[in-house]
Parts: structure tokens; C-alpha cells; sequence
């Protein structure tokens, strides 16, 4: 598998089965060891990215430029009353 190393981290990359629309792939980039950081994503044009050993091809350049373009899926996990409070907050 394709991988890059930014930061000191080791990001494995993978092309998704997922086309969020027509003539479109997600391309996951993933922390190594799992679970270290959230998985970071981006949209490539299903033209050029189809199939695994497309990504494969890719140089430490191209894989870089595309890891520079992805977003970080993290996803904040608040507690019941966290929530509570940002609606109190919110109400004024």
C-alpha cells in the first residue's frame, strides 16, 4: 500500500469504494499505527483514480500535494451535558 511520511506521522493511503457523485473517489489517508490520529480525506477524479495501483503510480511529490488538499475527519465526541450546555449557551 501507498504511504507518505509528514510530521514524523506515517500515513498509509487508500482509495475508497465511496463516489460521493458521479466521476468521483475518496482517497483516505491513514495514521499507521491505526487509531493514532483521524483518517484524513479527499476528493480525486475517478478518471485518473481508478483502482489501487493508479495510487500506487503516484510519486512522494503527487502523494504530498494531495495529503496537503485532504481534511481531517475528527469528529468532536461531546458528553450529554456538553451538548446541554452549548444549547443553554446559545439561547442567551
Amino acid at each position: 500500500m501507498a504511504h507518505i511520511k509528514v510530521d514524523g506521522d506515517v500515513w498509509k493511503v487508500r482509495l475508497g469504494q465511496e463516489r460521493p457523485r458521479p466521476g468521483v473517489r475518496l482517497l483516505l489517508f491513514l495514521c499507521q499505527p491505526t487509531g493514532q490520529r483521524p483518517y484524513r480525506v479527499v476528493e480525486v477524479p475517478e478518471d485518473r483514480f481508478d483502482s489501487q495501483q493508479a495510487v500506487e503510480r503516484l510519486s512522494r511529490g503527487e502523494l504530498l500535494d494531495l495529503y496537503r488538499q485532504s481534511t481531517s475527519m475528527d469528529i468532536p465526541k461531546l458528553r450529554s451535558d456538553e451538548i446541554t450546555d452549548v444549547r443553554r449557551r446559545a439561547r442567551g
